[in-house]
């Protein structure tokens, strides 16, 4: 009987001590998953004047500021004047960087007429691009632009080109172009083009800004801030912000509106 009861006691604590252990083992594996939900958005933009004019990354990490996000959204670019997806490929630093820092998430923007002139170099370095970046677990998002000013009929051309290519790759798409198109209909008093009728306006680059914000944290940007600032080139911990562009709340609205109107139709 003494045996029997030594080898019962024995059990119990071997049970405990087991289940304690699984118990803690759930418990590190929580805290792990909380720590990883915690880290923050990292966002790599390469792409050419359409990306840096204006500071479009910092004016996208705005928002998720205003939305008070539990992910803080971080954000570099590695942008070139008139630059194209081949000749970043050849100049080698934006593969680079996709190398050897976590991303999220890597947006590619193609130079602005060469997807309705060249589509299939476009596509060629997408895919070589698209390749690496998913061989460090971070996802590729097209950034849809905008047809000029004068060619409004391009407009189309560019959608399918980028919409194509996603498809291909299972790659996400920012249709900014597509609400640039809504804003225009719906409010033609905002000037989204700077006066070359090719690069975007403080305001446009507002329209840029809350497609981005949608298309990475999947939610609406209704109700956030509509001051458009820029940090000329500094960072904000310095104070070297300036006002570009004050927009009214209500035109705030209508593009924060159109903005998610059109992105949630594409997730």
């Amino acid at each position: 009987m003494k045996k029997r009861r030594i080898g019962y006691r024995i059990g119990l604590i071997l049970f405990s001590v087991v289940t304690c252990m699984g118990m803690m083992g759930k418990q590190v594996d929580a805290n792990a998953f909380r720590v990883s939900n915690e880290q923050p958005l990292r966002v790599l933009f390469i792409g050419n004047s359409y990306t840096y004019v204006n500071d479009l990354p910092w004016l996208t990490q705005q928002l998720s500021v205003s939305a008070g996000e539990t992910r803080t959204l971080e954000t570099d670019m590695v942008t070139v004047g008139g630059a194209t997806l081949k000749s970043h490929w050849e100049r080698g630093e934006a593969l680079r960087r996709i190398q050897n820092e976590r991303w999220d998430y890597v947006v590619l923007q193609e130079q602005s007429t060469l997807p309705i002139t060249h589509p299939k170099v476009m596509y060629q370095y997408a895919r070589l691009f698209d390749t690496q970046i998913k061989r460090v677990n971070a996802r590729t998002v097209f950034y849809l632009t905008w047809a000029r000013q004068n060619r409004p009929e391009t407009q189309q051309i560019l959608t399918d080109s980028y919409t194509r290519i996603a498809r291909e790759l299972r790659a996400k798409v920012a249709p900014v172009g597509l609400a640039w198109q809504k804003v225009q209909e719906e409010n033609p008093k905002l000037d989204l083009y700077y006066p070359d009728q090719s690069h975007p306006s403080p305001i446009g680059s507002y329209v840029a800004a809350c497609v981005f914000y949608a298309t990475f944290y999947q939610k609406s940007p209704v109700g956030l801030s509509y001051r458009i600032y820029d940090t000329q080139f500094g960072t904000p911990q310095e104070g070297k912000t300036l006002e570009l562009e004050s927009l009214t709340q209500i035109d705030a609205a209508i593009v924060q509106r159109l903005a998610w109107d059109v992105v949630s139709k594409m997730l």
